[in-house]
C-alpha cells in the first residue's frame, strides 16, 4: 500500500496535466505522456507482486496504453474518432487508478 500512496499521486498529476493540454502545449503533452510510462513502468515492475486485483490492473494499464498509442495516431494522421478514443481512454485511465487506490485501501483496512 506504501507504494500505491507513492505512486498514485504522481500518476494522478501526470493524468491531470495530460488533460491540459491547451495550457501546456504539445510538445510538453508529448514529455508528459512518456514520463507517465516511465512512472508507470516502474510502478509495475515495484508493485507487480501486491495487485490485489489483477483484472483491473491491467485494465488500468490498458487505457493507458490505448491513449498514447492513440494519440501518437493522431500525430500522425488526423482522425476524429481517434480524438474521442484518445480522451476517453485517458479519462477511463484517471477513473481506474482512482477506484483501484480505494479498492487496495478498503481490502487492505479490511484485513486488519
Amino acid at each position: 500500500m506504501k507504494k500505491d500512496l507513492i505512486f498514485t499521486p504522481i500518476m494522478l498529476v501526470i493524468g491531470v496535466l495530460l488533460f491540459f493540454l491547451s495550457q501546456t502545449g504539445l510538445l510538453a503533452h508529448m514529455i508528459i505522456s512518456v514520463l507517465g510510462i516511465i512512472v508507470l513502468i516502474a510502478y509495475t515492475i515495484v508493485s507487480k507482486k501486491t495487485w490485489k486485483n489483477v483484472k483491473l490492473e491491467i485494465i488500468m494499464r490498458a487505457f493507458y496504453g490505448l491513449a498514447f498509442i492513440t494519440g501518437v495516431v493522431i500525430k500522425i494522421k488526423s482522425i476524429q474518432a481517434l480524438a474521442i478514443i484518445h480522451k476517453v481512454s485517458g479519462a477511463l485511465f484517471v477513473l481506474m487508478l482512482i477506484v483501484l487506490l480505494v479498492y487496495k485501501f478498503i481490502s487492505t483496512k479490511s484485513k486488519k
